[in-house]
């Protein structure tokens, strides 16, 4: 992403990466590597206890979701109306999952989607090389303030006649509720005539921060980030917020948004996510066939495309 989160955390990144590393990424890693799900035991079936299992229910829970709103997945995991998030039993896809067991069968195993995520610094792409070379989504930046990024058309046609899968971001400058408001309203102006198979996501960095007064009120930069998500989900999209692990301790009450809203998480130091996401951006230094410049790799455990035509969003 442009002015990103991540600069700030540069010194963690991994080594630059080939596409043939990334398509040979593993999901498996010890428990002391990784926070662990208690609640949920060893769902996806790997033998092992650890947040991976936290994410493959997520997954469930939001493919088997089909009524608005749907980022709610802790919601979409009730039982029987009832919220049992935090008890020993989980209903997904009608099995019971017994909370700190390795007894369950899964339904199916962990699925993971190679992806990217572009603004105008990666130029001009050869998006037909970039699907060749595995690359299954791409996050486009489509704006920051209330302006449309000058590569969006460009980056968002050339991808879809790659028949790579497409999700947005747009980067914020507000500094107010009217300002994210306006903001929101730039960014569904700048996507109304696309569908979009990935969320819609609200990027707040450092960068937005400087010389703002929002860098002294956590509540009130939370309630902004709050205002624009619930605008886009509101207007029929999905939803995601983006965020590391340092910006939201200086700023902002993450945990607010993220039982409400999906989460993109950006952590280049380990080889999983240590909490549960969406999307883990998990490299800022890639390399890909068809782009010239380092390239943010990502990884995305849920088929967002079912999910928003199952719901009727996004386009859909």
């Amino acid at each position: 992403m442009s002015g990103k989160i991540v600069r700030r955390i540069a010194a963690s990144c991994i080594a630059a990466v080939s596409i043939i590393s990334l398509c040979a990424f593993s999901l498996k890693t010890s428990t002391s590597e990784a926070a662990v799900s208690s609640v949920y035991g060893d769902v996806n079936g790997d033998g092992e206890v650890n947040i991976i299992d936290s994410i493959y229910m997520k997954q469930n829970a939001l493919l088997g979701k089909r009524e608005f709103p749907i980022t709610n997945w802790r919601a979409a995991a009730s039982l029987n109306g009832t919220d049992n998030i935090d008890g020993n039993i989980i209903s997904i896809n009608k099995e019971q999952i017994i909370g700190g067991s390795n007894a369950f069968a899964p339904v199916k195993k962990l699925s993971f989607y190679n992806g990217i995520d572009v603004s105008k610094w990666q130029g001009v792409i050869d998006w037909n090389r970039v699907r060749a070379a595995g690359i299954d989504f791409v996050m486009i930046k489509a704006g920051e303030g209330t302006r449309m990024e000058s590569t969006f058309l460009r980056n968002i046609t050339g991808a879809k006649s790659a028949g790579i899968q497409c999700g947005v971001y747009w980067f914020a400058n507000a500094r107010n509720i009217d300002e994210c408001k306006a903001e929101a309203r730039a960014c569904l102006d700048t996507i109304k005539n696309y569908q979009l198979e990935y969320p819609v996501v609200y990027d707040f960095e450092y960068r937005t921060l400087n010389n703002n007064p929002l860098s002294t009120d956590r509540a009130m930069c939370t309630e902004v980030m709050y205002t624009f998500l619930e605008d886009i989900e509101k207007a029929g999209y999905y939803p995601m917020v983006y965020s590391n692990k340092d910006f939201p301790q200086r700023y902002i009450n993450l945990q607010r948004l993220t039982e409400r809203f999906d989460f993109w998480y950006a952590n280049y130091s380990l080889k999983e996510p240590d909490v549960p996401c969406g999307i883990w951006q998990r490299s800022c230094t890639g390399r890909v066939d068809g782009i010239s410049t380092d390239v943010d790799l990502d990884i995305s455990y849920v088929d967002y495309k079912s999910v928003m035509v199952l719901n009727g969003v996004n386009g859909y």
